[in-house]
């Protein structure tokens, strides 16, 4: 069972919430990713996507809170390494599941905490979430990806899936192996207890996605695991990778790559879920080296 009790605090050496906003501010700036797309088309409307102040604010807080600095924030939207990210896919096609090797438990329940608290600065925002009406016979809301942002930064409001209804391409099946499948027994999301995975795609989703306006196609997903990765420690990052990484590099450059790339999210073959680590080396990946903050940097400029 995870140890929620254990995830980090919104504070850091007794600092009030207020505290921490005021000493983000330095770290703001309004300027996109150096490179992002910007418009895209969304149902035949050029729709201009960019940073999320509220989520940047938000990321730059907790970064402070738990003693990241936000300078490690990528600055940059970054192009995939194709070969490297098929030799991840085949890496991870071959990955068979460790749930009970101490590092892989050690790197997954760092993996929940610092989720968890990620989670409570979020709800601090005043974010509503709940499940998709469409695993009860409702519509899809979100039939273009990019409509999730939209909800989000127009609504401050975001569906999930809910992992016992859509667990990958697998039915869920309750696993006390897998601490991503445990309970959250203080929290609630449509009424219903959620899982922990629930909570972690919410977080990427805000966090990988949303904060910085990036889709969900191979490069999205690619620029959403590096700027989400620098808001976890070490540890929790090699989980953070299997997770968030692995399972994309599978779907977009291993075997299914070709038909995935084109295909809607109900003929998408999807990674099979994995409690393993993959090899350290991916998830230091990083495909720059930075000098200084981009959010500092811009923000000195800006004044």
């Amino acid at each position: 069972m995870p140890d929620f009790a254990h995830a980090p605090e919104f504070c850091i050496d007794g600092a009030s919430s207020d505290t921490l906003a005021k000493a983000a501010e330095p770290f703001l700036s309004s300027q996109p990713l150096v490179g992002l797309p910007s418009l895209i088309s969304v149902d035949g409307v050029k729709t201009k996507f960019g940073p999320y102040m509220t989520a940047r604010r938000a990321a730059i807080t907790y970064c402070l809170s738990v003693g990241i600095s936000p300078d490690s924030l990528p600055r940059t939207y970054a192009k995939v390494d194709k070969a490297k990210a098929a030799r991840i896919a085949g890496i991870y096609d071959e990955l068979q599941p460790t749930p009970h090797d101490a590092e892989t438990q050690a790197s997954y329940s760092a993996l929940v905490r610092e989720t968890m608290a990620q989670w409570r600065v979020i709800k601090a925002t005043g974010l509503r979430v709940e499940y998709s009406p469409k695993n009860k016979g409702g519509a899809e809301p979100y039939p273009n990806p990019r409509r999730l942002i939209l909800d989000v930064t127009q609504n401050n409001h975001l569906f999930v899936n809910p992992t016992r209804v859509s667990y990958g391409d697998e039915p869920y099946n309750p696993d006390s192996s897998n601490p991503l499948l445990a309970e959250v027994p203080d929290e609630r999301i449509s009424g219903e207890i959620p899982l922990v995975n629930d909570i972690l795609r919410i977080v990427h989703d805000y966090f990988g996605h949303t904060r910085e306006g990036l889709g969900f196609r191979s490069q999205g997903e690619y620029n959403a695991w590096r700027g989400h990765l620098a808001m976890y420690s070490p540890l929790a990052r090699r989980a953070m990778t299997t997770e968030m990484w692995g399972q994309t590099c599978w779907i977009n450059y291993g075997p299914y790559a070709t038909s995935n790339r084109s295909a809607g999210m109900e003929e998408t073959q999807y990674a099979a879920q994995k409690i393993a680590l993959l090899p350290a080396w991916v998830s230091e990946d990083r495909a720059e080296e930075e000098e200084g903050g981009y959010y500092r940097a811009q923000a000195i400029t800006s004044h």
